[in-house]
């Protein structure tokens, strides 16, 4: 009897423990979700203010402030879909462009971890912004490869992919600059300047000569509306064009065919704001040296390789900087 007892004492409890782990799991599951509250205050107004001036004046110096502010504007209000969007950009802006510090400290990849987080609440906020995914992919892309995590590196992969459907004029170059820092004989580099031209075909709206790209006629496609505003400057990026065109050329560089690659770069010039692009000199400079810079993307120690723009000190303002 008192076996018996305990039996179902035992009984008891396992089923009261298990019908807790039943109610705290509809508990989470049935929680309210997170929705979005994008009400300005003077606070928020302040940080992205201070956001776009800093980046469209190419003052990297001052992330540590413009991370501050924004810190605090998301604390204020962690609903507000913009703030959590520039914050995760002031992030990727801070190891993006790492090679302005003179010393890089080990914990700069922390920054990657916390655009990841920024990211990731501002799609959950504003799931309609397609680009949000584009980014997102790329950092968890790179985080996978930072912690060595393959199952981290293909979700930012296939997360690449997917963004790329919703959004192709925008998200293939996502794809493609993220990739553009695999080793030229990589099938993944590859398959970014695939991205890229693909991008390129959609703004144009037809294939692109792949050996002798003549961009002249489809300038008058400009626009400021619709899927295809991606494809030229605009108030956000003022260089856009330029800095598509900068960094198509250095992968066509790096993958060995100069003659393409200095055709791509000279599209650049025919932006009607090239006369102001802050790095207007490095493009030309490259058009001058294109020769000697593919002969040293061949060499297999990537010590001596050239820059290019992702991962330099203008990974970011190159298109957004004015």
């Amino acid at each position: 009897m008192t076996i018996m007892l305990r039996r179902y004492s035992w009984i008891a409890v396992l089923g009261l423990l298990f019908s807790t782990a039943g109610c705290d799991s509809l508990a989470i599951r049935f929680a309210p979700e997170k929705t979005a509250d994008p009400a300005p205050t003077s606070l928020s107004k302040q940080a992205k203010d201070l956001f776009w001036e800093a980046l469209h004046g190419g003052h990297y110096d001052r992330l540590p402030e413009v991370r501050r502010l924004l810190t605090a504007a998301y604390l204020e209000n962690p609903r507000n879909p913009e703030i959590s969007l520039l914050l995760a950009h002031a992030h990727l802006w801070t190891i993006a462009e790492r090679t302005r510090l003179a010393d890089v400290p080990p914990g700069i990849t922390d920054h990657a971890i916390l655009a990841e987080k920024y990211f990731t609440e501002a799609h959950r906020l504003n799931p309609g912004d397609d680009r949000i995914p584009g980014w997102l992919g790329g950092v968890k892309l790179a985080l996978g490869q930072i912690h060595r995590d393959e199952r981290l590196t293909r979700e930012g992969y296939f997360m690449l992919h997917d963004a790329i459907r919703a959004f192709p004029e925008f998200n293939d170059f996502s794809a493609g600059y993220v990739l553009s820092s695999k080793p030229r004989d990589d099938d993944k580099f590859r398959e970014g300047l695939d991205d890229m031209w693909d991008n390129l075909d959609r703004c144009a709206g037809e294939r692109i000569d792949r050996m002798n790209p003549d961009y002249r006629k489809y300038l008058a496609q400009e626009t400021q509306s619709g899927p295809k505003r991606v494809c030229w400057n605009s108030r956000i990026a003022p260089h856009n064009f330029e800095g598509f065109f900068l960094n198509m050329g250095d992968m066509l560089m790096k993958n060995g065919q100069p003659a393409v690659a200095g055709r791509i770069y000279a599209i650049a010039t025919l932006s009607k704001s090239y006369a102001s692009w802050p790095y207007r000199s490095l493009l030309e400079a490259r058009l001058t040296q294109a020769e000697p810079r593919a002969r040293l993307f061949q060499a297999a120690d990537p010590t001596p390789h050239p820059e290019i723009m992702f991962n330099s000190a203008h990974a970011c303002t190159a298109c957004h900087a004015q």
